[in-house]
């Protein structure tokens, strides 16, 4: 995972980067649990940072936990993170951060990006997570998503479906740590509608709620990709949806998209990193396919 750079591709140049790196023996699935394990460590870290530094006379910084404090950046990078954020995830081995680590809600879509949710999940789950899924429009649909919400059976996840239950929001029990949202990545385009819809307002509650421009919830709202809601390929705010989520954090898989580097969208993606997903661009645009 690195610091945001100046590097971008366009959604359809992820698309084609995503075929030749499938076609080149990095298979989707791979990818996918490349995207998650990165996210969760990510995550993982974020939250041992934060709890110690609250420990240390409040010096988590008011405004939705931007990463202001001097020594942020040891969440992005595990050799030079605190005592006790590094050990959490060593490579796909997790060791529970305590008996009970915190409570997370993980909003998945139906698509890739909640499939990357999943493996976020499991992981999270793991290490020692309360963990509650929101399936937002139903059950997943592609292949790769399937699989990783058919290995949440056997952990103690407990899933709500807003497909089926239209009071699975009032279901959610109390006020969590962490929120993912992995609704919409970057297929996304125009306006959030139905659950959808309800699922931004219900986490912008805990992402946008202040009291003297204070959080009044400390509660870690964490994007994957790109903050549900907004286009990937996002250029003009005229076509913005104010209803996107208002992420603290944005986790990028491979690169920046377009949408990451305007200045409208920056209230709703935070701080933005870069996931790691295993794809060799400068050399898979010099293959032949």
């Amino acid at each position: 995972m690195r610091r945001i750079g100046e590097h971008f591709v366009t959604c359809g140049q992820m698309k084609l980067l995503e075929q030749r790196a499938d076609a080149d023996g990095l298979s989707y699935y791979q990818m996918m649990e490349n995207a998650g394990t990165g996210a969760a460590r990510f995550i993982l870290e974020l939250a041992v940072y934060r709890d110690a530094v609250k420990e240390d006379a409040g010096k988590v910084q008011a405004a939705g936990f931007r990463a202001a404090e001097e020594n942020i950046a040891g969440v992005f990078a595990p050799k030079s993170a605190p005592a006790g954020v590094a050990g959490i995830l060593r490579g796909d081995i997790i060791t529970p951060v305590k008996d009970s680590a915190g409570k997370a809600y993980i909003f998945c879509g139906k698509g890739n990006n909640g499939g990357d949710g999943f493996v976020v999940a499991r992981l999270m789950s793991d290490a020692g997570y309360d963990i509650t899924v929101v399936l937002v429009e139903g059950r997943p649909k592609t292949t790769d998503a399937i699989t990783n919400f058919e290995l949440l059976k056997n952990r103690p996840i407990k899933i709500l479906d807003m497909d089926s239950n239209n009071r699975a929001l009032m279901e959610l029990d109390g006020i969590p740590d962490i929120i993912v949202d992995a609704m919409y990545g970057t297929g996304f385009h125009g306006r959030l509608e139905s659950n959808g819809l309800k699922a931004a307002i219900y986490i912008n509650r805990y992402a946008r709620k202040t009291i003297d421009g204070k959080p009044e919830t400390p509660v870690i709202v964490v994007s994957l990709d790109i903050p549900s809601g907004l286009g990937g390929d996002l250029v003009d705010e005229r076509e913005l949806d104010e209803n996107a989520i208002t992420a603290h954090y944005t986790l990028t898989f491979h690169a920046r998209k377009p949408v990451h580097l305007q200045k409208f969208a920056q209230k709703y993606c935070g701080e933005i990193s870069v996931v790691d997903i295993g794809i060799d661009e400068e050399r898979l645009w010099n293959v032949a396919f």
